[in-house]
């Protein structure tokens, strides 16, 4: 039988059942960038389970290429602005765990764009980054983003929403 990466096996512990994911079973001493590499390409959660000596800028880029949100388990260091852009195009409410320092108008624009609705991704935008495109973006992917559009914006955001419909 065949394993995947991104399974969770039954294990015991303690004599009871619980969920592990199989990088939790591979021993500290076995585990190498490589494996994690691996790991991390089948299933970006197992970034969890990666140590933090071997989470490179490859793991972690490979990791939230697969799943947005582990950028939690990227130590700061690693937080490189490909590591999230990356980590934004494939779950938008990732923008949350960017650091302020890397949020560009780029940034909040593709996280905006690669969100679902009522995911309220616009809240992550900073003020300053809250631009007629961002808020716009942001409104096509999610009608409730119009509450946070600041006040000076809401008009020209709303004409380039009905021109953008009836173009």
């Amino acid at each position: 039988m065949k394993h995947s990466l991104s399974t969770h096996y039954p294990v015991r512990y303690g004599g009871k059942p619980v969920s592990a994911h199989p990088l939790q079973l591979v021993p500290e001493e076995l585990k190498t960038e490589a494996v994690c590499l691996a790991a991390v390409q089948k299933d970006g959660n197992a970034l969890e389970f990666v140590p933090e000596t071997l989470k490179t800028e490859a793991v972690c880029l490979a990791a939230v290429q697969k799943v947005g949100r582990v950028l939690e388990f990227v130590p700061e260091a690693m937080r490189t602005g490909t590591v999230c852009l990356a980590a934004v195009q494939t779950n938008g409410q990732a923008l949350r765990l960017v650091p302020e320092t890397l949020k560009t108008e780029a940034l909040c624009l593709a996280a905006v764009k690669h969100s679902r609705p009522y995911e309220k991704v616009l809240s992550y935008v900073p003020e300053a980054l809250k631009t007629e495109d961002v808020c716009l973006a942001a409104l096509i992917q999610d009608d409730g983003a119009q509450h946070y559009i600041p006040e000076g914006l809401k008009a020209k955001v709303d004409v380039a929403l009905k021109k953008n419909f009836l173009d």
